[in-house]
């Protein structure tokens, strides 16, 4: 992808809902998508010779925003991505983590901005979904992945958008 098409994306996870119809009947289209460079990993615990361990973590604030006919909505979202630098199975590189963070991101906003939900529950719903998303092999595949609020200190945290 290029930088000039990066440049020009929607910065904004946002659903547009079109007509006046109540909710179950109405059409939705989620706009926007999270790149992976927002994730910026810092390991927090050192990994320690070639078996499983080391901890690297992300914090973001996300803004997840709903538009309709009827009422706006936004929701500031603090998401931590943690991951482990290697697992049972395979060494987890910050590349890889970045793309199945931002595509975890992506979906998990997809589904939670479909929904008519308040701002804390759905950040609570958002956290959740992204990492079920993560941990799924046909997904992100990334076991022991954890999403929360955030919690680890000195972490250098990034917005979005």
């Amino acid at each position: 992808m290029s930088r000039r098409w990066v440049g020009h994306r929607v910065a904004l996870l946002l659903l547009v809902v079109t007509g006046t119809l109540p909710a179950a009947c109405t059409d939705s289209i989620v706009l926007g998508s999270v790149p992976p460079a927002t994730f910026q990993f810092t390991n927090v615990v050192p990994l320690r010779g070639s078996r499983p361990g080391g901890w690297k973590v992300a914090q973001v604030v996300i803004l997840l925003g709903r538009l309709s006919p009827r009422y706006s909505e936004t929701a500031f979202c603090d998401i931590e991505v943690g991951v482990p630098e290697v697992t049972e199975l395979k060494p987890i590189e910050t590349p890889a983590a970045q793309q199945a963070a931002a595509l975890a991101a992506d979906e998990a906003a997809r589904h939670i901005l479909k929904r008519r939900l308040p701002t804390a529950v759905a950040c609570d719903e958002f956290r959740t979904k992204m990492e079920s998303i993560m941990k799924d092999p046909k997904q992100g595949d990334i076991p022991g992945t954890r999403v929360t609020p955030f919690l680890s200190q000195g972490v250098p945290q990034r917005t979005f958008p």
